[in-house]
Order: C-alpha cells, then structure tokens, then sequence
C-alpha cells in the first residue's frame, strides 16, 4: 500500500512539472501577462518555481498593490515591506506601463506618496490610484506635471480634497477618471481641465461639488464625457466641448444647466431621477439636455419624475440627425409620441418595459384616432425592438399602435420577461395581432 502511495506522489509530481515546463516554454511576454495578473504577493512567489522563472518578476511592468489582499491589520507592516522589497528589486532599465495602487485599510498613508513617486520615476503610462484614506490630501505633486501619462483614474475619500496647483500640465493625457472626492474651488477645476491639453475622455463620477459655484467643463479635444452622481443640487453645471462624440449624463439633477456647442455629438446617454416618484422638479435640467443634445445621432433616454417631463408643449426639441432612439417607458411613457414626433430620420427603435410600474399607465393615452401619427413611424422606422416585455394592458397598446403604424416596419423584435407560463400566451397574442408592414418579420424571444 505505501509503495502505491509513493508511487502516485511520484506520478503527480512528475505530471506538475511537465505541466511547469510547459509554461515555462513560454516567451517571457506571455508569462510576464499572466504573472501581472497575480496579487503582488504571488508575484514574487513565482521566483521559486524554477530557474527559468528566477528573475522574472523583476521584468513585470504591470504593478498592483491592493491592501484588500491583506486579512488581517496586523499583517499590514508585513505585506508594506514585500511591496517595497519588491519595487526595489526590479530592473532598473524596465519602466512601468500601468500602476495600480488600492488602499485604505492597511497601508501607512506616508509610504502611498513614495510608491507613487516611484512609478512616476519609471515612466508610467497609466496611473489607477483608489485611496481611502480618510482626510488624504497631500497627493504627490509629480501626478500633476507627468509627461508620460496617458490614463490618470483618481478616486479619494469622500473627505479628501482635491487642490490641483498653479503649475498644472499633464501634455499627453487622454483619459481621466475622478471619483469620490471634493474639488477645492472652481479655479481648481479650471486648472484640471486646462492643463490636460490632449484630454479625449473624462468620467467624473460622485464628486462632491458643494463648495463651488460651477462646476465648468472646457475643453476643445474631449470627445467622451461621462458625468455621475454628484453631490449636492446648489451648483450649476456648463459644458463647452465643441469635439464631443459620446455623452452619458446619469444624475438626479442640478440648479442650472449649460450645454454649448455640442455639434459633433453622435451618442448620448441620459438619466434623470433617482427614483419613479421624486418630489423633485427635474423640467428645467431635462429641458436644457434636451435642447442641448438635439444634434445627437443615437439617444438613450430615461427620465424618473413626480409628473410627466415633456409633455409641455414646445418643449421637446427636433432631433434632426437623430436614428437610434432607446426609451426606458418607466420613466419615459407619457412622452414617447412626442420625441418620435420630432425624430423625422429615425430608423430603429427601442423600447424597454423592465421598470414600467403601473402607476405610469394612466400616463398613456390609449388609441387616440385623431392624433397625428409620426411621420418617421410611418416612412422611416425599419427596426423595432422590445424588452422586458409582460403583456401589461398599456405594453399590449403600444404593441398595437406600432404594428399598426409602422408601414415599412421590416424586424419587429419582442424579448419578453415574466413567467414561463404566460409567455406563450402572449406570444401568440403578439404574433395574431394585425401590422400594416407586409415586410414586417416578428420575433418572439
């Protein structure tokens, strides 16, 4: 029985490590890839493994330092000294591509400023730093002046402030994120967005704004703006970005708003509300958005609020450009008529029912025979898509109104959601029901 044993361990073993020198057989570009995606402790394991692997994690260039890894606080001295015996035993002459760093339970917050200066020393292209540290304000200044960066996600405490400086330059940024953290005035945020003078995309995503008067966004090279969440309702909002192609704005609203010269937009992505029945007045932000998106090829909308948006004569612009139209009916059912209506180009539309509670349904008007059907449902819309279909009596409605309508409709999609025993049901109610399109192919998801 022992000699089995042995000879079973003997067996595995020896599958281990032709399995080892398989990967061995690598090129050190792939094993230094997988390797990269190892937590830093296991990095330097990887030396023991073999000859072949010795000196290898010297040659990583992608660095993550995350104290999440850590299980317990008292371990923390412990795993800060693996970092910096590690950083100090890499190879001189192998720059740093991208460097993570996490923090916010374990790490000394006078060893995070150091480790940053050390990437910033080696050339890094993409800096991704998340500090949680409460009140950490004194990030090193070199972030601030780095030629080499190329993608910059900086993400603080929610205590922490952000003071860009006087002498701010960053020449070959292209991407930044900021979250989680307060501006320190508005000549701060000026400075940012000035000094990033090759900047093509930027996330700001719950920054704390209430200790300025405007939060200013201008920049003539930016093409995607994404804006989430921000803190506080008594500031006013101005984008001046002549070259943007995407904007995605997901907020529940702000005092005032200014979009200027927004000519070259080709998407943008639209949430308003933070819940179905708010008590907050979001018209005049939705108004401002509406008209400032208005050049827009592609929209995806969604609008959550106490009463109907757009209903108001006059208030929904005409989208001329516009022929790919995504409406969340939860929160955009009274108006859907209403943008189709000024949509004279649009070619497919989306609708999604998922959150449609029933409170919406006296919203919808039902079969008015004497309103004007849109003219782009009649002569220019070829795709219609909906989800999270149920079969609600106001779902079914519109389901007949489009089928109706849609004279050259060509690809009528319905993925529906709900029990399995009532999807056949409604399947065969949608399939029996009568389109004016003799092209129209309906498919039941």
């Amino acid at each position: 029985m022992a000699a089995y044993q042995r000879k079973r361990r003997f067996a595995n073993q020896t599958r281990r490590d032709k399995d080892l020198d398989r990967l061995s057989g690598l090129p050190d570009k792939v094993l230094l890839q997988i390797i990269s995606l190892l937590p830093l402790k296991e990095i330097v394991r990887t030396s023991i493994l073999a000859i072949r692997w010795k000196d290898l994690f010297s040659l990583v260039s992608d660095i993550s330092i995350d104290d999440n890894n850590v299980i317990r606080k008292s371990l923390g001295n412990g795993y800060m000294n693996i970092v910096e015996r590690f950083l100090f035993s890499r190879k001189r002459d192998v720059g740093i591509d991208k460097f993570r760093l996490k923090c916010g339970k374990i790490v000394d917050p006078f060893r995070i400023n150091g480790w940053i200066q050390y990437a910033l020393g080696y050339h890094v292209k993409e800096l991704d730093l998340t500090i949680g540290i409460k009140g950490f304000n004194e990030l090193n200044f070199g972030v601030f002046t780095c030629k080499t960066l190329v993608i910059l996600r900086l993400s603080m405490d929610k205590g922490s402030i952000l003071s860009v400086p006087t002498y701010f330059r960053l020449p070959n940024l292209k991407v930044l994120h900021l979250g989680l953290m307060k501006c320190s005035d508005d000549g701060s945020v000026d400075r940012l967005f000035s000094g990033c003078i090759s900047l093509e995309e930027l996330h700001l995503r719950n920054c704390e704004v209430s200790n300025m008067n405007k939060l200013r966004v201008c920049n003539a090279t930016l093409k995607k703006l994404f804006l989430s969440g921000f803190m506080g309702t008594d500031h006013e909002i101005e984008i001046i970005t002549p070259n943007l192609v995407h904007f995605s704005y997901y907020y529940t609203g702000t005092k005032g708003f200014s979009l200027i010269n927004l000519n070259s937009l080709s998407e943008a992505r639209i949430y308003i509300g933070p819940y179905l029945f708010s008590t907050i007045d979001f018209s005049p932000t939705a108004t401002t958005l509406m008209n400032g998106i208005s050049q827009a090829r592609s929209l995806y909308l969604t609008l959550y609020s106490s009463k109907p948006i757009l209903l108001t004569p006059g208030l929904v612009p005409q989208f001329p450009n516009l022929t790919y139209l995504n409406l969340e009916m939860g929160g955009c059912l009274p108006e859907w008529k209403i943008l189709l209506a000024n949509s004279p180009c649009l070619d497919t539309l989306v609708l999604d029912f998922e959150f449609s509670g029933s409170g919406l349904e006296s919203h919808y008007n039902g079969r008015d025979e004497t309103e004007k059907v849109p003219g782009c449902l009649m002569y220019k819309v070829k795709t219609i898509k909906l989800l999270s279909f149920q079969g609600k009596p106001f779902e079914s409605l519109v389901v007949e109104y489009l089928l109706k309508n849609a004279k050259v409709l060509e690809r009528f999609t319905v993925r529906l959601s709900g029990k399995k025993r009532l999807r056949t049901k409604i399947s065969k109610e949608v399939r029996a029901l009568p389109r004016v399109s003799k092209k129209c192919q309906v498919t039941i998801i």
